[in-house]
């Protein structure tokens, strides 16, 4: 799958805080003023250039991990307890985990979730 369907594939998730829906977004939707709104509440959200570069950046380690997924079945991740190590496959390790990014949003933790994980989709070509 090319880079560029990858990243129109990859949506974001965010909770509303007015009424709990789920709003489903990319930051292409975005648009240059960064706007979105609930369409169950009408609450709108604001991203700033500076959040939306953050999150930019995110969906650009997300695609690192997919452009790199022939070595995923080599890689390694290390867990080092009681002076003993124990390596866990980074292909097991992405189908254990959920994608999200935490951010400080005017003073609040929000969870922002990434809906496509880049192991579904390395699972999906290999």
């Amino acid at each position: 799958m090319p880079a560029e369907q990858y990243s129109d594939a990859n949506h974001i998730e965010l909770q509303c805080v007015g009424c709990t829906n789920v709003l489903t977004f990319s930051l292409l939707q975005l648009g240059p003023e960064g706007r979105l709104q609930c369409e169950q509440c009408g609450k709108q959200y604001v991203f700033t250039p500076e959040l939306r570069d953050k999150i930019q950046r995110f969906e650009q380690l997300l695609r690192a991990v997919y452009n790199a997924r022939d070595m995923l079945g080599s890689a390694n991740v290390g867990i080092a307890m009681k002076g003993e190590e124990v390596k866990v496959p980074y292909r097991l390790l992405l189908t254990r985990l959920n994608t999200m990014l935490t951010l400080n949003v005017g003073g609040t933790e929000t969870i922002f979730r990434f809906r496509v994980e880049p192991l579904k989709m390395v699972e999906q070509t290999s």
